[in-house]
């Protein structure tokens, strides 16, 4: 398994992110994998990390299906790769969530998984030199891409449960994951084999699966998993990870997010992710057993692994990842 960064820990600015992707470089990371919330915009910072870094290949997992069109995905993607001359770009397209993409950016979510096949398909197309795009969800008729990408410019589909896995497999050049346990890797892996199917296609071999890992570095264990309690509680009180939660096998543990989120409670829905879950679906620990974590990981399919510090300065961030990218 690859290891990447993943420049999206909390208050860095988008040149610090663009300074620990040249540190992590130069000591021995090979692959950044950017994320889109309300930070820094994707490509944009994408582009800044292209030019900042001689040999990096860069992700993005993921932007929201809906809020850009076919066109302006493509065109995105295209420019990165032209900046990276030669290296590899990866675009994941996710479906996001509905607070995003309409209060955020006024745009229609639904339906999610049907609106990120069709991005999907669309962006590969429109990469490939298509003009005219027509699906259920996303159109483009008469567009002329300004260049071509150089190098591996390829799409994959944010994912997590078995429908988005299955449109994976459909459609994407790999699959971006996040916060599964190692166990459940080979299930989502078969998920969307099963996709590819369906779809009379077969998985090529160079299918990626990408995955972020939260990270805390730390001997307190108690106090790491208390990070990602606090940073993650609230996600799994959204329904499609409230979903995952317990497709993952932590049925009860989702129910008692939700109850904890009925109630207003923050405090109820951080403490009702049980050590077993937050050791699951995170890295929490010293160094050398977060190493050990991410073989487990490799070893269930994982291919690339883009961590995501969650405390420490740029500068020893970028030395954790040298450590665990020697490792590997």
């Amino acid at each position: 398994m690859r290891i990447a960064v993943s420049p999206t820990a909390p208050n860095l600015s988008a040149a610090e992110a663009v300074e620990l992707c040249v540190d992590a470089e130069r000591k021995g990371v090979g692959d950044v994998w950017l994320a889109e919330v309300a930070g820094a915009e994707a490509f944009a910072l994408a582009g800044g990390i292209a030019v900042a870094t001689r040999d990096m290949n860069v992700g993005i997992a993921v932007v929201a299906a809906a809020n850009r069109s076919i066109a302006l995905h493509a065109m995105g993607a295209v420019t990165v790769s032209q900046l990276l001359e030669g290296r590899e770009f990866h675009l994941g397209i996710g479906a996001s969530s509905r607070l995003i993409v309409e209060a955020w950016h006024d745009r229609s979510f639904g339906p999610p998984r049907t609106r990120v096949r069709d991005m999907v398909d669309g962006v590969k197309q429109a990469i490939a030199g298509a003009r005219s795009v027509d699906t259920v969800t996303a159109k483009m008729d008469k567009f002329r891409l300004g260049g071509s990408a150089q190098g591996i410019c390829d799409v994959y589909v944010g994912a997590l449960g078995p429908g988005m896995l299955a449109a994976a497999g459909e459609v994407g050049d790999g699959v971006c994951l996040n916060l599964m346990p190692a166990s459940v890797v080979a299930k989502q892996i078969a998920v969307a084999r099963e996709g590819a199917t369906k779809a009379g296609r077969e998985l090529p071999e160079s299918f990626g699966v990408m995955a972020r890992f939260h990270t805390v570095i730390t001997d307190d264990l108690d106090a790491g998993r208390d990070i990602i309690r606090g940073a993650f509680g609230p996600y799994f009180a959204q329904p499609v990870y409230n979903r995952f939660l317990a497709w993952c096998g932590f049925e009860e543990v989702a129910e008692k997010v939700l109850e904890g989120f009925r109630a207003g409670d923050r405090a109820a829905v951080a403490a009702a992710l049980t050590d077993d879950v937050v050791d699951a679906i995170s890295l929490v620990g010293p160094v050398a057993a977060i190493g050990d974590r991410l073989v487990e990981f490799g070893e269930a399919g994982v291919t690339v692994g883009a961590i995501n510090l969650l405390t420490g300065d740029p500068a020893a961030m970028a030395d954790v990842l040298g450590r665990l990218a020697s490792n590997n």
